[in-house]
């Protein structure tokens, strides 16, 4: 196959699924998807439609980059990998990946931390029971159906039945092409087991495109930590697709940072299939410039007594915009739900936009459900106040940026990942790209705001009864 002659159609990806050793059903999947990809429109639903974002992603865009080279003023992958030599991970670029020593003793406890060609080769029956009950399946989602079709890179995370790990997993990935790259990770915890995996995103500043889908299978009594970190550089075309299935008293818990990329379409859904199922989704989002963010979460009562929580709290300076747009479904089996979903977000500049459309549909009764959203400007009172406390008025306008999103940040347990989040947060707000490296901390501040976040409950507020 050469440049020339190659086309993205159904012998294409029959030939990328061969090239891979993969087996027939897993490329029957990858053409079906294709096919879906095809015909599906971008929004399927006429609510979000005018709210949609252009991201100029189509065949023959991706065609043209097929064969990029990594880019020469990328970060190496030693630089790359700075800062997270201990525990059980993966660094990857498009052009190599390096593992910890230490993978092979999660094998010890039958635990399976891997890549896409391991997990073909040592590992198929978990992989064919993953997508014999896809969770995100190829005809649900335009984009989602794209990345099940070419998908090239994947992690597989699986955990036996009541086997519990105390430390993280980690995937660290940098684009260092235009060459489009297309990522799966799937997450199984059979009952009673815990896992936890931080997955990390960044970039050379490229014009290029990452594609990620997610996929959570949460059984009886399992806990599933999934947080995501992304921090694409700027010209990055961000497409992501994320999903729980949650079985009778499963957790999941999503913590994701939206930092990066010129446009991020996100998509995300926790459906609670067994009684006392529970999801918590965490999410900060910080843009500027002309940075564009188009986030949906979802939360979907399957069964009864199952309780979802959703906080999105986003920051806009320059010209950047986000649209949150949330819905709350609790089925006619799902008495005794619970429900929460909230979109807040600050603006720090005139031209900066926000729109939050969060929404509730309710088949029964004996439920809990709320929905909530705010938009604004931020208060110069307060920045008034700041200053005369002896604040620039740059350092007041910081400060409340931190408040605003600290009662988010406050819920994430590993202080690592708040320390990550700080630190990003803090190289936004000066302008800085590309890999963060950890700063001093300022502490007085978190003391003060972490003391007065302990004693409060974001989550416990009006209800709707109904």
């Amino acid at each position: 196959m050469t440049q020339q002659l190659v086309n993205i159609d159904e012998e294409y990806v029959e030939e990328l699924s061969k090239s891979s050793s993969e087996p027939d059903w897993l490329t029957k999947f990858r053409i079906g998807s294709l096919r879906s990809y095809l015909k599906l429109p971008e929004e399927q639903s006429n609510l979000y439609t005018k709210y949609a974002l252009n991201l100029n992603v189509n065949l023959d865009s991706l065609r043209e980059k097929l064969f990029a080279k990594p880019d020469g003023k990328s970060a190496s992958i030693g630089e790359i990998a700075e800062g997270i030599e201990k525990g059980y991970y993966y660094v990857s670029t498009q052009s190599e990946t390096i593992a910890s020593k230490n993978i092979k003793e999660l094998e010890s406890k039958g635990v399976v931390f891997c890549d896409l060609h391991e997990a073909i080769e040592k590992h198929s029956d978990i992989l064919k029971k993953i997508f014999e009950q896809k969770a995100i399946p190829p005809d649900g989602d335009k984009y989602a159906s794209l990345n099940s079709a070419l998908f090239s890179s994947a992690w597989l995370v699986y955990t036996p039945k009541g086997v519990v790990l105390s430390n993280p997993l980690r995937v660290r990935f940098y684009l260092n092409s235009m060459k489009p790259y297309f990522s799966q990770t799937w997450i199984y915890a059979e009952g009673d087991s815990s896992i936890a995996l931080l997955t990390e995103g960044y970039g050379a500043e490229i014009s290029g495109t990452a594609s990620e889908i997610v996929e959570a299978y949460v059984k009886d009594g399992a806990s599933v930590k999934y947080s995501n970190i992304q921090n694409y550089s700027e010209d990055t075309v961000v497409l992501a697709n994320k999903k729980a299935i949650c079985g009778k008293d499963a957790r999941i818990s999503w913590i994701l940072g939206y930092f990066g990329g010129r446009a991020e379409r996100s998509r995300l859904e926790s459906t609670f299939d067994g009684e006392g199922a529970s999801a918590e989704d965490i999410e900060v989002v910080f843009g500027d410039g002309y940075q564009r963010y188009d986030l949906v979460s979802d939360l979907s009562h399957v069964a009864g007594h199952s309780k979802g929580r959703i906080l999105c709290n986003s920051v806009l300076k320059d010209n950047s915009r986000s649209v949150f747009k949330g819905m709350i479904r609790i089925g006619k089996d799902a008495k005794a739900s619970n429900a929460y979903l909230a979109g807040h977000a600050i603006l720090l500049s005139p031209n900066a936009k926000s729109d939050a459309i969060p929404g509730l549909e309710i088949l029964t009764n004996e439920v809990k459900a709320t929905h909530a959203a705010s938009v604004a400007q931020i208060d110069l009172e307060q920045i008034f106040y700041m200053m005369t406390r002896g604040l620039s008025e740059d350092e007041a306008k910081k400060f409340i940026v931190l408040g605003f999103l600290e009662p988010a940040i406050s819920r994430i347990e590993s202080e690592d990942l708040r320390d990550t989040i700080h630190n990003l947060i803090e190289a936004k707000w000066h302008g800085k790209k590309g890999l963060v490296k950890k700063m001093q901390k300022e502490v007085l501040f978190e003391e003060e705001v972490q003391s007065k976040m302990q004693s409060k409950d974001i989550f416990e507020g009006h209800y709707k009864y109904r």
